[in-house]
């Protein structure tokens, strides 16, 4: 169904069109049958019924033309019409439908009883009488399809222009009643045909039926949608209504099917009852037209509908004509046809309506008409020049050269023809457009020249300025506006515009994109036009029609819509469509990747100054590290600290007091990067400034938690182990705030010490003082203490492995022998190879103290 329907669209303008053809195929067929054969056998004459009795009516001649058929028989006024061609007269219509059958100049045998109650019988020549009426609706119906299926093509999806197209269809359905002829040759089509019949038939009471409502629907929505008329349940009335008079017409198809007489009585009622209907809804067009005119200030805009209001006016006037002044002047229509024939003029209406489309831009139709007419005209003109050429050019050098080389000489101008004939006619065609259709000139040349300047400005700024101005200074647009995307709403946001009121204009762009995406496989340029604002938009689109925007076209990159430009009619009144939409969107995709590239030119940069400014942090970050290790009698030290980021929250210092005593510190700040760094700027010179004789690691760390925990943000700690080494008494302190066990071997082998202690800044102090434990304990020669952060044991490698304690246990079993560094750059090896390609997650830290033999 999906795929139907995507190919329905793809090419429903090659299906109406095709759709179109027949039905013009059927329309002129249906004007034959209005000259030819539905034609009204005439003899200059009146019948006038009288009653006889309850059951009979006698038909006596009036006003017998003088000089005329009847006259020239003998029948005069007064006279009783007996028979015609053997039938008696018992009812006028059945009389004359046995004498429509009676061709145009042979004679009919009439019966006739004279006053006196003498019996005339004579032969009346035939007359034939054109119905001028079904004539002008038929030519009308076929004026209305071609303007219908021209406004349709140009855009297919337009409101209006579907309601026109669906107008002028109803208008040819609604003349294939014509096919049915007034007399016995109607019993033959449907005796002859009757499938064919009966399809005719259901078309002609869906046009008859419909065609009323359709055109004051289409009033309502011509200039200027009516509010009134978009409520559901008056749509809903617009359905009801046409299906009951259809339903109405259906009931006279088994009358119709039987070929029973009295179908023609009855279907008389139904003509009678459609004619009220149509007379109604005229009026209310008429009245509709009036309002709108009265209530429109531009007076540009009034134009149009006063050409449409003078349109009923002139088929007012053509009415008030046929129903009173004819009459007057002619005794009757069968006496003298050609004061009848004015109605004629009633296919003015259907010019006038497309005058004003062409003339007022109201349906973008004029592009189309244009284009059409010059460039047809340019490449004919163009393709007779160079074959004339080719022609004289080649019988003059054949004769030259001789007849025998006509082929050569074809070959060879063919040659030059095809070369020169593309660049030729487009320069035809471009001379033509300048001189005879300058807007479209100058909007091909400006979009053309957008789209080359477009992609060589730099910086956001000078592309949005350049884009204003071409749209506004070069095209002349009254209203304009470009909307891009904004990061905190996640919306696009106005940020250019020309000529709108309401500068915080706001439109949700994943709506804009279900619809693009949703129709780019029913078209190739899916512009939202304003009969899609209320579907699309819901609300906001009542804000889009009061700024008088009819067309937004989206700005897309890799899928997604970056922004939106938003249009007003064009300088010379009309619509985008066509063509139009076309270089819009080629415009709009340089702009978008021009707008694209300027962000990610912006970031780029941005990027590069965070890149400066982090790798000066870096620098500032290490410079707050120890820059040597302090030369302590009697221990080897060494530390180090890796970032995962450019800057870390991970923390060592090594803080020598005296000659014999050293502070040992490694920390560990909740999360990573900046704002982890800050905090561990702030730790360390907490630590250095407890950092002092006499003070121990647990007392220093209560001091510590003390001031941090009001100055850390919710949710943040830091862990910490504090070490106090006295080469003098050969003894450590060790006391650790929910840091990670430290790691000491000695002769008995490698052990992890635990203490108990929570993190900094979780507590404001008696908890945290309570569980706090420092432990001492002696140095031994050889002895190794390790101090590092939870990014050492938890690097991981490409299968989500952790490296773990008991690796780093291993590796100090195995180098226990090593200097400090020597362990230090054995363990950082090992890590890297154990990682492989997968990335540092954590910052790593670790300080390695080995006491001397």
């Amino acid at each position: 169904m999906n795929k139907l329907k995507t190919f329905f669209f793809r090419n429903r303008v090659r299906l109406v069109g095709l759709l179109t053809i027949i039905l013009l195929f059927l329309e002129v067929i249906n004007i034959y049958v209005s000259f030819n054969i539905n034609v009204t056998s005439n003899d200059e004459c009146l019948w006038l019924g009288k009653k006889v009795n309850q059951d009979s009516v006698a038909y006596y001649f009036t006003k017998v033309k003088v000089g005329g058929v009847s006259w020239e028989a003998g029948i005069r006024d007064g006279d009783q019409l007996i028979s015609i061609n053997n039938y008696k007269v018992l009812n006028d219509q059945q009389a004359q439908i046995v004498l429509n059958t009676v061709k145009s100049g042979d004679y009919a045998d009439y019966v006739v009883k004279k006053p006196d109650g003498t019996i005339l019988n004579t032969k009346v020549k035939i007359k034939k009488l054109l119905n001028f009426g079904a004539l002008t609706f038929n030519i009308s119906a076929l004026i209305w399809l071609l303007i219908g299926f021209m406004v349709y093509s140009v855009k297919p999806d337009g409101r209006q222009q579907r309601l026109f197209y669906i107008l002028s269809i109803t208008f040819v359905f609604t003349t294939f009643f014509n096919f049915f002829p007034q007399n016995i040759t109607l019993f033959k089509i449907i005796q002859t045909y009757p499938i064919g019949s009966l399809i005719v038939y259901v078309l002609a009471s869906i046009g008859a039926s419909a065609l009323p409502f359709t055109f004051l629907y289409f009033i309502w929505n011509f200039f200027k949608p009516i509010e009134f008329a978009q409520k559901k349940w008056v749509k809903a009335l617009f359905i009801i209504l046409p299906s009951l008079l259809f339903l109405y017409s259906m009931s006279l198809l088994v009358e119709f099917w039987n070929l029973d007489p009295r179908i023609f009585m009855d279907f008389r009622k139904y003509q009678n009852l459609t004619a009220i209907v149509n007379s109604l809804t005229n009026i209310t067009a008429g009245i509709t037209l009036v309002v709108l005119f009265v209530k429109e200030k531009d007076k540009q805009k009034r134009k149009p509908i006063l050409l449409i209001i003078f349109s009923f006016v002139f088929a007012l006037a053509v009415q008030i004509y046929l129903s009173t002044i004819a009459p007057a002047l002619a005794d009757t229509i069968f006496n003298s046809p050609e004061y009848y024939f004015p109605v004629i003029l009633l296919i003015l209406i259907p010019l006038i309506f497309a005058y004003a489309i062409f003339k007022y831009h109201l349906l973008d139709v004029s592009e189309v008409v244009k284009n059409t007419i010059f460039y047809s005209v340019a490449t004919a003109t163009v393709v007779a020049i160079y074959f004339l050429s080719i022609y004289g050019l080649g019988q003059s050098l054949s004769s030259l050269i001789g007849f025998g080389n006509e082929g050569i000489i074809a070959i060879v101008l063919f040659m030059i023809f095809a070369i020169r004939f593309q660049s030729t006619k487009e320069k035809a065609l471009k001379f033509i457009t300048e001189k005879f259709y300058p807007e479209q000139f100058a909007f091909q040349n400006v979009l053309i020249k957008f789209s080359n300047e477009i992609s060589t400005v730099v910086g956001k700024e000078k592309i949005l300025n350049l884009t204003l101005n071409t749209f506004v200074g070069s095209l002349k647009l009254k209203k304009f506006a470009i909307l891009l995307n904004d990061d905190k709403s996640d919306n696009l946001k106005l940020v250019r515009h020309h000529g709108l009121n309401h500068t915080d204009c706001e439109l949700d762009k994943n709506s804009i994109w279900n619809f693009y995406y949703s129709n780019l496989e029913i078209k190739d340029y899916p512009e939202l036009s304003r009969e899609n604002f209320n579907q699309v938009f819901g609300e906001k689109s009542e804000t889009l029609i009061e700024e008088e925007i009819y067309t937004i076209v989206p700005l897309i990159v890799k899928s997604k819509v970056i922004g939106a430009l938003l249009f007003g009619l064009k300088h010379s009144g009309s619509q985008f469509s066509g063509k139009d939409i076309e270089l819009l969107y080629a415009a709009a995709n340089q702009l978008a990747i021009a707008i694209e590239n300027a962000r990610l030119y912006q970031s780029e940069v941005e990027k590069q100054k965070i890149e400066h400014d982090l790798e000066l942090a870096r620098n500032i970050q290490k410079g707050l590290l120890p820059s040597c290790v302090p030369n302590l009698n009697g221990l080897d030290i060494c530390g180090i600290m890796l970032p995962a980021m450019h800057v870390g929250g991970d923390y060592y210092d090594l803080i020598p007091i005296g000659k014999n005593k050293i502070f040992i510190a490694v920390g560990d700040v909740s999360g990573k990067g900046l704002s982890a760094s800050l905090y561990m700027a702030k730790l360390q010179t907490i630590i250095q400034l407890y950092c002092k004789e006499g003070s121990s690691p647990r007392e220093i760390l209560i001091e510590a938690n003390k001031l941090l925990y009001d100055s850390l943000e919710p949710g943040s700690f830091i862990t910490l182990s504090l070490a106090l080494f006295d080469m003098e008494r050969m003894k450590v302190k060790l006391c650790r705030a929910g840091h990670l066990p430290v790691l000491i071997h000695d002769d008995e082998g490698t052990q992890l010490l635990r203490t108990n202690g929570i993190a900094l800044g979780l507590d404001k102090g008696s908890l945290f003082d309570k569980h706090l434990e420092e432990t001492e304990i002696e140095l031994k020669s050889g002895q190794l203490f390790s101090f590092f952060s939870d990014g050492v044991t938890e690097a991981m490698n490409e299968n989500d492995e952790l490296f773990g304690e008991e690796r780093l246990i291993r590796i100090f079993s195995e180098n226990h022998y090593l200097h400090s560094t020597s362990i230090m750059e054995e363990i950082e090896k090992e890590i890297i190879q154990f990682r492989g390609k997968a990335e540092q997650h954590d910052d790593m830290t670790m300080v390695i103290v080995k006491v001397k033999n």
